[in-house]
């Protein structure tokens, strides 16, 4: 039987599904807004949610890249795009306290556990999703992190009134309730080694450990006295330094 290839045209998509392709990881936001219209919330969370496991996060702080290309603004004003995903977490997310995993079972069924296992240095957004998307393919995963409490700059590098840690903690523990293992409190070449975790059996390793970073501003007098970065003054605060 011949096989056909099937190609993706992407500038036609982004021409006509320019919110999706604005979106890092592709959000069909267009078809979930379709279905808040309809009434049809829970579908809507399950379309929301099905590429993002940090969906109600985004609810609240996502830059929403989505609504700057919105077409409907060329009319009037881009559609609330990331308010309405903020409505359905509210109904259908951690924060409303449904069972998450038995609706990440429709999302994506867990398939055949395999006799693998893998690393993830860093418990941020990259690594904890990796993590969750692994743990539904039924790999045996580990998240290692260096700070003693998980979620990256979530944590670290958001002020608590823009984001409750009450959040961050219940969509952490849906992605740990696969059977992720997370260590804290444990960094890459100082406490371990790559060559450690090949020892210890790991098949793969993925390397997540963020970008912690300043931009530095290029004037004189940057490095002086009493000039503090905001990514440091972030970090010092919600590290309780």
């Amino acid at each position: 039987m011949e096989e056909t290839t099937k190609y993706v045209n992407v500038e036609w998509l982004r021409e006509n599904f320019p919110c999706m392709m604005a979106c890092p990881v592709h959000t069909e936001a267009g078809r979930y807004v379709h279905l808040i219209a309809q009434g049809r919330y829970a579908e809507a969370y399950r379309v929301a949610r099905a590429p993002n496991p940090f969906a109600s996060i985004c609810g609240r702080i996502c830059a929403a890249p989505c609504e700057g290309v919105c077409r409907r603004g060329k009319l009037d004003q881009p559609i609330a795009i990331r308010a309405l995903k903020r409505f359905v977490t509210e109904r259908f997310g951690v924060e409303s306290m449904i069972d998450v995993i038995k609706l990440q079972e429709v999302l994506r069924p867990r398939i055949k556990p395999k006799n693998k296992k893998v690393a993830i240095i860093g418990a941020g957004p990259a690594g904890l999703s990796c993590a969750h998307d692994l743990a539904l393919m039924g790999y045996q995963v580990s998240v290692i992190e260096k700070h003693k409490v998980p979620g990256g700059m979530l944590r670290l590098g958001v002020p608590e009134y823009r984001l409750p840690r009450e959040l961050i903690r219940l969509e952490i523990n849906a992605i740990l309730s696969l059977g992720v293992n997370l260590q804290l409190g444990k960094a890459l070449g100082r406490d371990f080694y790559l060559k450690d975790l090949r020892n210890a059996g790991y098949d793969a390793i993925f390397l997540a450990m963020g970008a912690h970073k300043n931009r530095v501003l290029n004037i004189e007098g940057i490095q002086a006295d009493g000039i503090l970065n905001a990514i440091d003054y972030l970090l010092n605060v919600n590290l309780g330094y």
